[in-house]
């Protein structure tokens, strides 16, 4: 034989056996990382089965990890991954195991507004409410000011709107002269077309603050509303259970009047957590939301960080998260009335 040739050929097969290694090599480490993922998806859907973000700081963590978004997406990349691998009976199971997680994450994170209370914005008794976290802002304070004119709010919370400066407390007031009365505090914005009667501040078990406003109602039968912005802080580590104790205690002192609690409270609307709250006061976005609830991160929100909680002296007609990309943050806006004496 050529010698030549012999050397071309044992060239050839050891590319050959070189490729093929390579290509076992790829699948041994495709085959590990479906094992890996499809231990952490099972513990992660064992956990939202059971103890949700009650239990340990492991728990807590991959509670927060894993919204049912990520796990449906999770589970169709290891349907993906398998049917690579030709484990076909497995990729058929985590294919069905996405389709139900998805069906699971559309029941409970998409809502859809069928409700017979829209009003026009013509009555006079509606009022537009908004609150967003501009901390981490993608472009500047004039996108946040064109943002929340448009949408032309009676009553505005902002958390993390920067420094409580007489240049920012200027700012505020030339940014919305139809908004008379405002409070720029601690990193809190208010500002509202309704008096405010009394200001107050407190802390929620060192996890978070809030601002508590007392306003003037501008109807003779309704009480005085009762407005909480909050700003939880965002410790992963640390549990919610306190400071949303506290805030839920807060609230009931004021359980015969208007109450809004506006806030960024760094929890997923399915923490075990809120469930003080719950017995108080209902998440506008699960009654009467339209659209996709969670609000953060920006550009791909999965976690719903942020809510705007009414009490039953609320009459709620629309809400809405708001989709922008000024900041990380999505604004959430709610149209409402407040209910008389009679109504209630």
């Amino acid at each position: 034989m050529n010698p030549e040739r012999a050397a071309s050929q044992e060239s050839q097969i050891r590319q050959s056996t070189s490729r093929g290694l390579r290509a076992s090599f790829q699948v041994w480490l495709m085959k590990v990382l479906i094992l890996l993922i499809s231990v952490f998806w099972c513990l992660a859907i064992a956990i939202r089965f059971t103890v949700r973000d009650s239990s340990s700081v492991i728990a807590t963590l991959i509670f927060y990890m894993s919204p049912l978004i990520l796990l449906s997406v999770g589970a169709f990349i290891l349907f993906v991954l398998a049917w690579k691998v030709h484990w076909r009976r497995i990729a058929v199971i985590w294919f069905l195991l996405s389709i139900m997680t998805g069906i699971w994450c559309w029941n409970t994170q998409f809502q859809s507004e069928t409700s017979e209370n829209r009003v026009t914005q013509q009555e006079q008794s509606l009022k537009r409410v908004v609150f967003w976290n501009i901390g981490d802002r993608l472009w500047g304070m004039e996108h946040v000011i064109n943002e929340l004119h448009q949408l032309d709010p009676d009553l505005v919370g902002l958390v993390e709107a920067g420094a409580d400066s007489a240049e920012m407390k200027q700012f505020w007031k030339q940014s919305f002269p139809s908004h008379p009365y405002q409070v720029v505090q601690n990193g809190f914005v208010f500002l509202s077309r309704l008096p405010i009667e009394d200001t107050s501040a407190g802390r929620l078990a060192n996890m978070g603050h809030y601002l508590k406003f007392r306003l003037q109602a501008d109807q003779s039968d309704v009480r005085a509303p009762a407005v909480f912005l909050v700003d939880i802080y965002s410790k992963v580590l640390k549990s919610r259970k306190a400071a949303l104790k506290e805030l839920s205690d807060q609230a009931s002192q004021l359980n015969q009047h208007p109450i809004l609690v506006l806030g960024d409270f760094n929890t997923p609307g399915d923490s075990v957590h809120f469930e003080p709250l719950r017995k108080r006061l209902n998440n506008s976005l699960e009654m009467k939301g339209d659209g996709y609830l969670a609000t953060w991160p920006l550009p791909v929100p999965v976690l719903d960080l942020d809510s705007i909680w009414v009490n039953e002296f609320i009459k709620l007609h629309r809400a809405e998260n708001r989709w922008t990309w000024v900041s990380d943050h999505r604004p959430v806006f709610i149209e409402m009335s407040f209910k008389t004496q009679n109504e209630k």
